[in-house]
Parts: C-alpha cells; structure tokens; sequence
C-alpha cells in the first residue's frame, strides 16, 4: 500500500505544482489588475540627514556632545508626522512625554560632563542608546500606551508595565517615540485591524509590509524610528523586513524574554515566540541584540567573538522542495540567491553546498505540531479574539464581516472557522509527532557551530494589498525555523526590477547567531543593504 500511495504521489505531484503556479499567475495578474487603478503618493524627501544614520552612529554622536537628544526626537518626530499619513504605521504616540524625557537627557550629560561624574566611556557600557527613539510595536506592552494587539475588545486596555524588552531599551538609555500597527493578534503576515485599519508599504503604498510587526519596518523603513522592537512566531520580523528591505534578527530560541511580548503571556516552556530587532544598518543589530537579551544567557553567546568568513561554511536551500501549498519561488529571488552563492565564492573563495531538504514541504505541518505543543491546554483563537471573556460566535461574526460591520478581519475569521472544523488550535501535546525534532537534528549536524544555510524568506515579492489572503501558508519559508529555534538573520539583498525589496535569509545552528550576523555585516558591503525608498535632499 505504502509503495502504491507513493507511485500515485510520484505521478500527481508534477501535476499539483504546474495547477499551483496557474493559480499563482491567476492571483498575481488578477490583484495587479485592480490596483492598476489605484495610484499611489511617493513618500516626502529626506531633508534631515540625522535620519539618515544608524542608531549607533545617533548615541555616539549624543554622548561626544555632536548631537542633542532633543534634535534627533524632534527630527524624528517630524519625519513621523511627515510619513504617517501615507503609510498609516502608528498605533499611539508618545511625542511629548519623548520630548520631555530628551531634554532630560541632555540636562544629564551636560551636567555629568561639567562636573566630572559621566565619562563618554562609561555612557557606551552602560547605557549604549542614550537619548535615541524607538518604537515598538502595539502587541508589545509599553506601560501607559494602550496595548490592544488590535483588538476592538481591548480598545481601552492600557499596559501597566513595560514588557521585559521594553524595559531593557529603556534601561539602555532609549526613549519610547510611540507604538506601531500590527495585524489583529499578531498572528497574520499582513498588518490590518479593525481599530487601525491596514499598514502601507513605503516603496509601493498599494502593497502590504508585511506582518505582524508590519507598522515597525513600514516606519523604519521610511526613516520615522532608528530603533525598532518586534516579535516573531511565524516570521513577523523577517517577513515585514524583506518586504521594506530591512535588517531583523530572530534569536537562538531563550536569548530573549518574551514577558509582555503579546496581549496574554506566552507559554511556558516557550521555544516558538520572540521578540527581536528591525535595523536599516547591520551594525545595530549586534548593539540592539545585547540590550535585549537575557543577560544570563548572553555569555554563552559569544557575539564579541570575531567571526572568519573565509573558515564558514555556507549551504544554500533553494526552496521548500517543491510543496504544493506555497508559491514557487519567483525569478527575481532565485537570481539574488544565486548572486549570495557567487558572491561567497568570488570574495571568500567559499564555494556554496546546494542542498534539497524534502521535509520543508512539511514546514506548515511542522510549524503547527510546535505551536500545538507548546499551547495546550490555552485559550483557542475563538477565545482569544473574545480576549478571554468567553469566546466568539464564529458564524455570527462572519455574517457581520459580509455585511460591512466586522469585529474582527477575515484571516483571523478563517482561523476560527479551522478550529471549528478541528484543524487548528491547540492540541494535546502529548499527541503531536515531534516531526520538528528530526527536522532539527539534520539542520543542527549540517551547520553546527561553524556553517550558516541561505533560504529564501517567502516565495514572492512584497504582495498587494489582501493579496496574502489567497496565499496563506506562503509564511511557512519563515515559521519553519520558530519551529526548530534556530536563529536567523533578515537580510536585504537590493531591489528588483519593479522597485521591490529583495532578501535572504541567513540560518545558523543553535546559539550561532554571531555567525548569521557577520554574513549580514559582510552581505551588507556587498548589496548595499537599505536603499532609502524616498528621495534623499
């Protein structure tokens, strides 16, 4: 039987892709004919070139006495106020109280250097970005800003504490600028709600940024924050940051705490949800990555520790093997990863291992067998859209979506219909195939301590605009590796012919992540990183 259901697979499968790809070209053709009446607003020009510069180049120049705190938040705020309007990235701001706790900084350092008590020395160790914004975005608890996780049930709910990372940023001298959009939950790779609608993308407003920290790469992006907090479950760093071709980093799975990182607090053990950076510039996220991270655990990390690129070993995925429930990888990807594979070889004389990984056809499978895992036993999505308050009638509110008066979007409606129909949500754990393990144990014996995989981070360019809604499991090329912990750096690779963002993703083994950050330090030099999606003046 085994031999003749996999005969049958043999002979159905070329079929099922060539359908998958009509499907495909169908959806892509039909969503850029509609927004072919759509035109769209190019964002207005850089002036400031502070906004310009990374966040640590910011702190430098505010401990040196170069720059003012006050400048840099008022620069940002008005750059904020500036874009906002075209790309509807803000949940909340904080610009007064920002203003306020800037001008306190600079008091300090004017004070402490006069009287000798503040060396610039000293400011770097301990408070690496003082007196530079950030923002966050809203699923993450900033204390006295509402924290709804875009929810119409928590409208009023107002965070009384900062989550964990929240606080570290402020510990380190960061000043909160304001919060930032997110999809409903956090759990869909477009960012749109019902309490803040949807989040424009900078090089393109007809298209998404992606999601759930789609309002944070959508700003950093567009030059409105130096400093960018966002979490991952499924991709909700490094989805939004290819998209807006930025710089993120999801961590070793335990680097950082996830107290606060989301509306409920998050399982425990949990190994699938973190918090990480959003950067324009490698040279934050290393910074950024220490100031986040649990101290404890930091050491065994060895981020400091210099990294020879000509002793590590690349392999290079070009797919997930050829599943049937996702995109095939487009032209354009393809060909920069190809160029990533060259570049190894002409710079580093590294020659690349091409490797097929038949598993990552299971990714959503996979990604799913965690979750479950991980949150038996905890409220289901019907619950959790009612914020834990009973739960909400599933029929009802998809009768009030098609009449024009929805409580919640269709992704997260869709979801609880699964669940009713008994294919999502959490599980008995004890049930689960711990198909992920395996998964993890080849990738962990092929990287090990010294090699990093290429993999592309999602099958296709930024969509349009509801485009996600008739691709949904394209998000596996990233949740895959919440599944397996591993950690992995978003890197852009320059733009395509359409004005896009390209990317890769970088993959390490277990607590490597200083390997998948020098590849993107050394990526960066090569591609050029950011490219601004406005015009610099």
């Amino acid at each position: 039987m085994d031999a003749l259901l996999s005969a049958v697979l043999t002979l159905v499968w070329p079929v099922l892709r060539v359908l998958r790809r009509a499907y495909d070209s169908i959806v892509h053709l039909a969503f850029a004919a509609f927004f072919s009446f759509r035109k769209t607003t190019p964002l207005p020009p850089v002036f400031n070139p502070n906004l310009l510069l990374s966040a640590t180049q910011l702190a430098r120049a505010i401990r040196e006495g170069k720059r003012t705190s006050v400048s840099i938040v008022r620069a940002y705020i008005s750059r904020t106020s500036d874009v906002n309007p075209l790309l509807n990235a803000l949940a909340q701001e904080d610009f007064q109280e920002a203003l306020q706790e800037a001008r306190r900084v600079d008091e300090r350092i004017a004070q402490g250097f006069k009287n000798g008590t503040l060396t610039v020395e000293e400011l770097e160790r301990t408070q690496p970005f003082l007196g530079v914004p950030f923002t966050v975005k809203e699923s993450i608890a900033a204390a006295g800003l509402y924290h709804t996780g875009g929810l119409i049930s928590r409208r009023y709910t107002v965070a009384q504490r900062d989550a964990e990372v929240v606080e570290r940023v402020r510990k380190a001298g960061g000043i909160l600028l304001a919060t930032t959009n997110v999809s409903e939950l956090g759990n869909w790779w477009e960012s749109e709600n019902r309490l803040y609608g949807a989040t424009n993308n900078p090089y393109n407003l007809n298209r998404t940024p992606g999601g759930s920290s789609g309002g944070e790469a959508a700003l950093m992006c567009a030059c409105g924050t130096p400093l960018s907090i966002g979490s991952d479950i499924g991709g909700s760093l490094r989805t939004p940051a290819l998209f807006c071709g930025l710089f993120s980093h999801k961590p070793t799975a335990g680097l950082i705490s996830a107290r606060g990182v989301g509306i409920s607090e998050p399982p425990s053990p949990n190994t699938v949800l973190t918090a990480g950076p959003i950067t324009r510039h490698s040279e934050d996220l290393i910074p950024m990555l220490k100031v986040l991270a649990d101290p404890q655990v930091l050491p065994e990390y060895h981020l400091d520790a210099p990294v020879n690129l000509a002793q590590v070993k690349v392999f290079s995925v070009a797919d997930d093997a050829g599943g049937v429930f996702t995109s095939p990888v487009c032209r354009e990807l393809r060909r920069v990863q190809e160029a990533v594979v060259t570049h190894f070889l002409a710079t580093h004389d590294i020659s690349v291992t091409k490797m097929r990984l038949p598993a990552l056809q299971r990714s959503f499978c996979i990604w799913l067998e965690k979750i479950r895992e991980e949150t038996s036993g905890r409220p289901n999505i019907k619950e959790q859209l009612a914020d834990s308050k009973g739960e909400i009638s599933t029929w009802t509110e998809v009768v009030r979506a098609a009449l024009g008066r929805a409580n919640h979007t269709w992704p997260s409606l869709f979801q609880a219909i699964a669940e009713d129909w008994g294919t999502g949500g959490p599980k008995d754990g004890k049930k689960a195939q711990p198909q992920w393990r395996g998964v993890l144990g080849i990738l962990q014996r092929t990287l090990g301590s010294t090699g990093v995989l290429l993999y592309p981070s999602h099958p296709t360019l930024a969509p349009h605009h509801r485009e996600p809604f008739m691709l949904p499991l394209n998000f596996t090329y990233t949740a895959i590796f919440n599944a397996l912990g591993l950690p992995v750096t978003q890197v852009p690779l320059g733009l395509a012919s359409n004005g896009l963002p390209m990317g890769i993703q970088v993959v390490g083994g277990l607590k490597m992540d200083r390997l998948t950050l020098a590849v993107a330090a050394d990526l960066e030099r090569a591609f050029g990183g950011w490219r601004c999606p406005a015009e610099i003046l």
